[in-house]
């Protein structure tokens, strides 16, 4: 398979004070990237300010993201998801930090958010393959509050560091954001991306983290789900084998089971899916975004 070289330029954004030019908030420098930023994107927000920063978050859609320290002193950074359901629109930024003896920092800035028209696939399938008998909708409905329950947690800890990496080297066979229409019936997009593999092929981690949940889930059927940290989870569903337990600290490139076709699945692969603090992302446009982390 042919590799793709991607470039990207910073784009700086000021907002100048509406007092002193020369007050606290000149010192705070932002800037994010890429410039086009659509639906189901992930784009970072870098700052650069006093090296002597006691903390520093970004304030983005209602939730509040830690920038973390980068390689080089006085620069710090953040990766923020945007759902692949966020509404089109210009939204709001904030950058705030504070320093010693308590001095505030500040950067507001505007966001673009662009619309995807999501490909849409249309099927007609049996009713037997598609309406839920109670019993299976009970056990999906408890299954998606478990999963949303987990998803609306936060580590503050970061247990990730660099660049990710795919979890098997399969092409993408459905991609991010496919709407499904089965019997005339809108579902629930496509939330990740899925990979060709054989049976049995290992999946390894992406990143560092913490095995958060493992089970085996009517739709997903045998599932790994690790906790990087700060909001910040991966998932590898349809496993033949699991090879790790809740809890357990995991390393870029370790083990989590191989791929099958387990649950709802009409083959071999390995869907993998990213969620940044609630936000459905596509994990190709966060694979992209982490190679140009600082740290």
């Amino acid at each position: 398979m042919k590799k793709i070289l991607l470039f990207f330029c910073f784009i700086p954004l000021f907002l100048p004070s509406a007092g002193n030019a020369a007050g606290p908030e000149t010192q705070l420098r932002v800037e994010v990237f890429p410039r086009k930023i659509r639906q189901g994107d992930v784009f970072l927000v870098r700052a650069t300010g006093p090296a002597s920063l006691k903390s520093i978050h970004a304030e983005f859609q209602g939730k509040k993201f830690s920038l973390s320290s980068g390689e080089r002193q006085g620069s710090y950074e953040a990766l923020i998801g945007v759902d692949l359901k966020a509404k089109p629109a210009r939204v709001k930024m904030k950058v705030m930090a504070k320093g010693d003896g308590g001095k505030g920092y500040s950067k507001a800035l505007t966001v673009k958010v662009e619309k995807v028209d999501f490909p849409v696939q249309r099927l007609t399938l049996p009713r037997s393959m598609v309406d839920l008998d109670p019993k299976t909708l009970e056990r999906v409905n408890r299954e998606s509050k478990k999963l949303k329950a987990l998803f609306g947690g936060v580590r503050e800890e970061r247990l990730w560091k660099g660049a990710f990496s795919r979890p098997v080297e399969g092409e993408v066979t459905t991609g991010f954001g496919l709407r499904r229409v089965i019997n005339g019936q809108r579902k629930s997009p496509h939330t990740g991306v899925d990979l060709r593999a054989d049976e049995g092929t290992p999946v390894l981690a992406c990143n560092g983290g913490r095995v958060a949940l493992v089970g085996n889930f009517f739709f997903s059927g045998k599932s790994v789900i690790l906790d990087h940290g700060e909001g910040l989870y991966s998932m590898y569903f349809h496993l033949s084998e699991i090879a790790v337990g809740e809890g357990d600290r995991i390393h870029t490139g370790n083990l989590l089971g191989r791929v099958g076709s387990t649950g709802r699945s009409t083959g071999p692969h390995l869907h993998w899916g990213i969620i940044i603090r609630g936000a459905r992302v596509d994990p190709l446009s966060f694979l992209r975004l982490t190679k140009h982390l600082q740290d």
